[in-house]
Formats: C-alpha cells, sequence, structure tokens
C-alpha cells in the first residue's frame, strides 16, 4: 500500500512539473481551430428561375379605327408550356404597353385550367367566360381572336392548325361555340383557326 500511495504522489509531482492541470473532476476543453481545420459552412444556393420570350397577341386601334391584332414580347417563367404563354393573353398589356397604344377587352375572370394538343387540334380549357365580353360584339370577337390566334400562329414548338375551346361544367368539359369574324360560323363545339379572325388581322402593306 506504501508502494502505490508512493507512486501515486510521484505521479502528481511529475504532471504538476509538466504543467498540465489537474482537476478532481472531468470537463469539457474548448480547442481554437485553424479555419483551414473548421469543417466547411452548409450553403445552400437555389438556382435562378429560367425565363424566355414568347409572343402572344395584345390589340391596338388603327388609323382606319380598327381594332387589330399585334404581336407582343412576354418574359415568362416556368416550362413555356401552352398554358403558360396563354394565361399572358388573359393577363392584357402592361402600363407600358397601354401608354402604347396596345388594348384587350378581356377582363379578370377567366383562366386557362389546361390545353391537350392532339394531332394538330388544341383543346384550351377555361374556367369560366366571366373575363370575355357577355355579349356578340367586335369585342367578344377580339377576345377569341387574341386567345385563338396566339395559340395558331404565335406558339413556337407545336404544331397547333386548329383550336377549339372548353368550358368547365360540373362533371366535365363541354366545348362552346366560338364566335368568329370572317367565314361560315362553325357548328356548335367546332374548332376554329386564326383564318376566322381575318379582319382583326393587319393589312399588310402593298395589299
Amino acid at each position: 500500500m506504501l508502494l502505490v500511495n508512493s507512486l501515486f504522489v510521484v505521479g502528481l509531482l511529475v504532471a504538476s512539473a509538466c504543467g498540465i492541470p489537474v482537476d478532481d473532476s472531468t470537463r469539457d476543453l474548448a480547442v481554437n481551430l485553424p479555419d483551414a481545420l473548421l469543417p466547411a459552412a452548409s450553403t445552400t444556393t437555389e438556382a435562378p428561375t429560367p425565363t424566355e420570350t414568347v409572343q402572344i397577341y395584345l390589340a391596338r386601334v388603327d388609323e382606319d379605327d380598327r381594332q387589330v391584332l399585334e404581336p407582343v414580347d412576354r418574359e415568362i417563367k416556368g416550362d413555356g408550356s401552352i398554358n403558360v404563354i396563354l394565361a399572358e393573353v388573359f393577363a392584357g398589356p402592361s402600363a407600358v404597353e397601354q401608354d402604347a397604344g396596345l388594348i384587350s377587352p378581356f377582363a379578370e375572370g377567366s383562366s386557362v385550367i389546361g390545353t391537350v394538343l392532339d394531332g394538330g387540334l388544341l383543346e384550351v380549357h377555361l374556367d369560366t367566360l366571366n373575363g370575355f365580353p357577355d355579349d356578340d360584339s367586335a369585342g367578344n370577337r377580339l377576345a377569341f381572336a387574341m386567345l385563338v390566334c396566339t395559340a395558331d400562329r404565335l406558339v413556337i414548338g407545336a404544331e397547333i392548325d386548329r383550336v377549339v375551346v372548353l368550358l368547365a361544367g360540373p362533371d366535365t368539359l363541354e366545348a362552346i361555340n366560338v364566335p368568329v369574324s370572317d367565314g361560315e360560323p362553325p357548328v356548335e363545339g367546332a374548332p376554329v383557326t386564326c383564318d376566322n379572325y381575318q379582319s382583326f388581322l393587319p393589312i399588310q402593306s402593298g395589299n
């Protein structure tokens, strides 16, 4: 026992001589590491949402007091789907575009809820017609001209040659009779094209 106690005392003396403090209880040691030894900070960088430039039709009144379609550029976010492009038609002109004389017959109240493209025939699904002029007027036909001609002539990368508009009902979608400005009125639910709205197309120089 005397030998053990002697060794313990010697150990304490050696520890004290080396500058190592001895505590009766355990403790945590805080260590300041150089920056190079610290773990890298966790950072999350979100990629910016891609945008692309597309075209839609708005309208203006020309020098002959005619309402005519005019293509305008739109910078859109998303995947550039037909839904996103046609939604810009319903949005109407910006404040800058209004100052430049561009107009739209649309009011708030209608949205594109889906599209289906099959063999050149584009189905445009609308929730309501509340955003359209509610009478058989030039404004109502202009609204459909903007929608149909944007789909028929300005959507890049999709082979669209006919458009049919379907309205959401309680249980199903029903094709509507789209008003036109030129040609024979389509039968109920029949597709239309931009050729059915020649009266709203600008007169080409030389014609």
